[in-house]
């Protein structure tokens, strides 16, 4: 989360005028949902963590899910426990956060399961143990 001290005298708190506080949010809920927030104008990158999640009828998955969608620009990342990616890119790969989902700034971590994800400067770059993952931004995703 990041601390504005708009207001504050300058050099009240350092050589610096602002501060910058990194968090880390470790859950172990089945289903964890978080929207990157790098603040106007740019658009939220919408990420889901799935740790051993069970829909009803199917067998358990976990995975690391990340989407983004603009008017000129939509596309999503799968990424699996073993680092691999599914890839998709164009109108039908779009979704929507779920109602009351956090939005994160900047340096923040989010661990669940196997997944790491670290909220960046204009990016979401998720790993699993092995190093293996993605950096996703509103117009790419970089393999790991």
């Amino acid at each position: 989360m990041a601390l504005s001290l708009a207001g504050a005298p300058s050099g009240a708190f350092g050589a610096t005028p602002s501060q910058h506080i990194d968090t880390t949010v470790v859950t172990s809920l089945v289903n964890f949902e978080f929207n990157a927030f790098f603040g106007p104008p740019f658009p939220v990158i919408s990420c889901e963590l799935d740790h051993n999640f069970k829909s009803p009828g199917a067998k358990p998955f976990s995975q690391a899910y990340c989407m983004s969608s603009t008017p000129k620009f939509t596309h999503h990342v799968v990424m699996m426990t073993s680092g691999a990616l599914k890839k998709c890119v164009g109108a039908t790969c779009g979704s929507n956060p779920g109602l009351g989902t956090p939005d994160f700034a900047p340096g923040t971590m989010v661990k669940s399961g196997p997944f790491t994800c670290a909220v960046l400067k204009k990016a979401v770059k998720c790993t699993v143990a092995s190093g293996h993952g993605f950096t996703f931004t509103l117009s790419t995703i970089t393999k790991i």
